[in-house]
């Protein structure tokens, strides 16, 4: 109705659960979080985990408010078919600068160079 893209869902509480087919992360002063309840744990979910400890990156499941989202530096959403994909937006109003932001690139180049890793992928 809003002429927006998708739509979040929220859990029981009103706080961010996930999307129709995607979870959702937020980026806050180098630290990244996504909803612990009502959520599938998604296996790119699970991935960017991974990835994050390869990185040496704090990556928590915890209660996401929406405000918490508005006010995020960088949001992404994960998906099997999509990956890691940035979002520079929410309700019209842009997150940080409106641009992908660098913990969102670094996981999203990490993400797809593991598609090339027999350890982490198969033919």
């Amino acid at each position: 109705d809003r002429g927006a893209e998708t739509a979040l869902i929220l859990d029981f509480n009103g706080n961010v659960a996930e999307g129709p087919g995607f979870n959702v992360f937020r980026v806050k002063d180098g630290r990244l979080s996504t909803p612990a309840i009502g959520v599938l744990p998604g296996i790119t979910r699970r991935t960017v985990f991974d990835l994050c400890a390869e990185a040496g990156l704090s990556a928590t499941a915890k209660d996401v408010s929406v405000a918490m989202l508005r006010g995020a530096d960088e949001v992404f959403i994960t998906s099997t078919a999509g990956g890691i994909m940035p979002v520079t937006e929410i309700d019209g109003a842009e997150i940080a600068d409106g641009k992908v932001g660098p913990i969102t690139s670094r996981l999203m180049a990490l993400y797809w160079q593991k598609h090339d890793d027999p350890a982490w992928s198969t033919p």
